[in-house]
Formats: C-alpha cells, structure tokens, sequence
C-alpha cells in the first residue's frame, strides 16, 4: 500500500529540454539540486530528450533515473531537424508522465520553453502540481524567446498554457516582474537563488598578487557573456595598473573562440590573454586567481560567479539582473556598467589596487554565499515548496514566503 504524502517527501520528477552530455547553467543546477534532494531522502527521476546519438536511453547518474526519450534529431543525421524533433518531445515527454503517473507527486521543469507547455498540460490533465524555474530575462528572456517561436515554430501559442504554472520559481527581481508583466499572479511566483556546493578546501585566505596578476574569467565564449567587452577593458587594464605584469585567463569553449581570440590579437594583447578551452579543473583556475571577472550582459544567476565567491575571491560582475541579486557593490565585490569598457576596467585596477579591499569583498562574499547560497538551504526550501504545493504534512507555506521575503534587496 502507498504510504500518505505525510508519510513521506513529495516524489519529485524533474523535465528539463536538454541535459548531460550537454552541459550550461541550467543542467549543472538541476543536477546538483536533484543529487542534494536525494541525499535528504526525496525520491528524484528526471526526464528529458534523447537529442544526441550515443547517449543511452535510461541511465542512472548520482542515484538519479534519468529517462531520455524520442526527439528524431540526429537519428536520422538531417541537419536543422532538431527543432522539428521538438514536437515528437513534446508527444513523447506526455506519453512519458501518464505512464509513469503512479511514480511522483509533482513536476518540477527547468526552464520556460515548450517542453514546459508538455509539463503543464500533463500536470493539469493528471492532478499533478508542476512548478517552472526560469533563469533569464531581459536580453535572454525565455517569456520573450517563447513569444518570437524561438526555440520551436508556434511556441507562442504554447506560451498561454505554460504561464498557467502551478508556481514559478524566479532567479532574480527581472524575472518576476517578467512574469507579472505576463500576467501571472504574484502569489505564484517564488524566489528561491541557485545553491552551489561549499568548497571544504581552495578557501582563499591570502591576498597578495600573484606575478603576474591573476585574472580568471569562466563561461561560454558566447555573445550572452561580454567576452569581448573585458579583453577591451583588459587592455586598459594592462596599460594602466600599477603593476609589472598582468594575465587573463578565459576557462571555456564557445561559438564565439575564434573570434574573441582574433579580437585578443588585434587589441594586441595575446601574448597576456590565455584562452583555455573547457576544462575540468575549474576549480584550480579560481584557486589560483587574484580576481574573478563575469561580464555578462545577461545571467539569471551565475554558478561561475557563486563558485568564486564560495572560494572567497573578489569580484567584478557586470551590473545585470541575476549579479546585481547576488553581488552589493562595495560590500562582497564590485559592479560594473555593462557593455562598457572604461567602467570594467576602472573596476579591474581599483581592485587589483587595492589589497584591503580585495581581503574585505573576497572573505564578506564567501560570507555572503555561506548564508544564503548553500545547496543544503536551497533544497530545504525546494522540500517545503513541494508539500506546500502536494498539501503534506510539515509545509511550511508562511516561513517559505517569509524566507523569500527577506531577501537582502538588491545592489
């Protein structure tokens, strides 16, 4: 006999449109949030689409079912067929939670995008409450990529049934007002931030400069991430910090490689810049860095820059939504305009200037990330949205919203 949602957790199958051997933001976060809340006891399955040849069809990663299913793409080697493989997701993804009814209590999608209209309309023909977390907004905005059919012809349509989510969860202040502007109830929407993994070693505990000086970027070499904005700013950097020597490291792969290294070389400023690839260690880049820099001209909460300061170092963001939610300029790192240069690089040699403040924002952001950024938090917060949503016993609705409330503002 099943036992009673109050019996135990809420058993929680996560969708989301691509995951593992595709990496980004969004699989890291939901592979790390599934892992913790397994590892306080929720019963977690995620399914997403079989959209690369060679993966298998059912795994299980970290104690997590992952189910892939049909998406046509690269079966049959068409090239552009991807997004007509999005409508057999959308079939297959429905298919795959009548079938599999009996074995969770609510659906929890990352991302707004068409496999959210599938999720939504199971979860309302099945009873099920289904939750949406959405990371971008403004110059990524998912509402807006939903409304111009950019992922899948006719998502717009789809957009209407999506929007009518069970709750929202929203990564920073621009995406709530997104979803309220899109009209949805502001007692739908939720803020809960992405959790990372506190490091138990790398903790920075010295601030002299390295020589040369140290500056880490770590990202996609997208047009999203502002690369070509720092080497810019960098060159300023190099030609104005009172200091022998300068270096930038780039940690990642992206469309845009070949040409941020062909901007490097016209700045003329390769032999100082060190473009890296994608890499698996990480973690030893910001160990070694003096400076942590994220230019992006749109985040919906940077792992990269949760990362840094859970090791204790300085900061430099660009002043957006999602960094302006996590970095108070001044306090745990510094803020700059983004798009711009001068601003960045002022920034940049302040910064590197400065060895008090870089002890001062460096120890107050591991602070920060400590308090209000750890995995364990996170997923608690997640728990009690779940049975507050399932009706089980011990939700906690008034402490989630009070928790939610209380956020430090912004900037």
């Amino acid at each position: 006999m099943t036992p009673p949602y109050g019996a135990r957790p809420p058993r929680v199958l996560m969708v989301i449109r691509l995951f593992y051997p595709w990496i980004g933001g969004t699989q890291t976060q939901a592979h790390r949030l599934a892992k913790e809340l397994v590892a306080q006891g929720v019963e977690v399955q995620l399914v997403t689409g079989w959209w690369f040849r060679g993966t298998p069809r059912r795994e299980v990663i970290d104690g997590i079912p992952v189910f892939r299913n049909h998406t046509l793409w690269e079966f049959f080697g068409v090239k552009g067929a991807r997004k007509f493989g999005g409508y057999l997701y959308i079939a297959t993804l429905l298919w795959h939670l009548w079938r599999r009814r009996s074995t969770y209590d609510v659906i929890h999608v990352h991302g707004l995008s068409y496999h959210t209209f599938g999720a939504v309309l199971a979860g309302r023909w099945l009873g099920k409450p289904t939750i949406t977390k959405i990371a971008n907004s403004e110059r990524a905005s998912d509402i807006d990529k939903m409304r111009r059919d950019r992922h899948l012809a006719l998502s717009r349509l789809m957009l209407p049934t999506a929007l009518r989510c069970d709750r929202f969860v929203a990564l920073n202040e621009a995406v709530a007002r997104e979803l309220l502007a899109a009209g949805v109830p502001g007692e739908r929407i939720v803020r809960i931030p992405n959790g990372i993994e506190l490091a138990g070693s790398g903790v920075k505990s010295a601030y002299e400069l390295h020589d040369p000086a140290r500056l880490v970027f770590v990202g996609r070499l997208h047009e999203q991430k502002g690369v070509d904005t720092l080497l810019r700013a960098f060159r300023a950097v190099r030609d104005r910090a009172a200091l022998p020597r300068v270096e930038l490291r780039l940690v990642g792969d992206g469309p845009l490689m070949g040409d941020m290294v062909e901007l490097a070389a016209r700045l003329g400023i390769s032999r100082e810049v060190g473009f890296e690839g994608s890499r698996d260690d990480v973690p030893a880049f910001l160990e070694r860095a003096d400076v942590f820099v994220l230019p992006s001209r749109a985040e919906g909460m940077s792992n990269a820059l949760l990362e840094a300061m859970s090791l204790g170092l300085p900061v430099v963001a660009s002043r957006i939504p999602g960094n302006v939610d996590v970095v108070q300029d001044g306090v745990d790192g510094l803020l700059f305009e983004v798009d711009d240069p001068d601003s960045l690089s002022d920034a940049l040699i302040r910064m590197l200037g400065d060895a008090a403040l870089r002890e001062r924002v460096g120890s107050r952001a591991r602070l920060t990330v400590v308090e209000r950024y750890a995995l364990g938090g996170v997923a608690r917060r997640y728990l009690g949205l779940y049975r507050e949503l399932t009706g089980t016993r011990g939700a906690r609705v008034v402490e989630l919203a009070s928790a939610s409330a209380s956020s430090p503002p912004a900037g």
